[in-house]
């Protein structure tokens, strides 16, 4: 990752207040939830920051949640219960001033190795992602993610 950090827990120590992904939802949950679900444990962000600061240059959140056979692909539907375990991929997102450097598919491994470790010690199918744009669609599509049957915007990356 370079001139950006490890990922690591998102803490208190972390400078969130100048961190613009140019995507208001995310910048606003960011800034107002995420220490807040990481506390109660409803979700997990981890931050990459700038080399030599506290500065977040981008994030990841993962949580856990189940899809509908209905709404999964074939793939996962196979032999599972119904609703099927997943980790959601809750949000991810870049800092403008890194954009275009392959930050966000590192981010995007990172969370994937991260899944493929849990799934190791306890039961889980898939990792899900509801995609905000299209833009976001392509971007995890390119990254091996398949869409849903049913909803637009709903991606899935069978776990081993």
């Amino acid at each position: 990752m370079g001139c950006v950090t490890a990922p690591e827990p998102l803490s208190s120590s972390h400078q969130l207040a100048e961190f613009v992904s140019g995507e208001a939802v995310l910048d606003d949950w960011f800034k107002q939830r995420g220490l807040k679900n990481q506390a109660l444990g409803a979700a997990r962000t981890f931050v990459v920051c700038k080399t030599g600061t506290k500065q977040v240059a981008g994030f990841y959140s993962l949580a856990t949640g189940s899809v509908n056979h209905v709404e999964a692909t074939g793939s996962l539907r196979r032999n599972m219960p119904d609703p099927i375990p997943v980790i959601i991929l809750a949000r991810l997102a870049i800092d403008v001033s890194f954009r275009g450097k392959g930050l966000g598919a590192d981010l995007l491994h990172d969370a994937v190795l991260r899944c493929y470790r849990v799934a190791e010690n306890i039961g889980v199918r898939a990792i899900m992602v509801h995609a905000l744009t299209e833009q976001a669609k392509s971007f995890y599509l390119h990254h091996g993610f398949k869409a849903s049957q049913t909803q637009e915007r709903t991606l899935f990356l069978k776990l081993p």
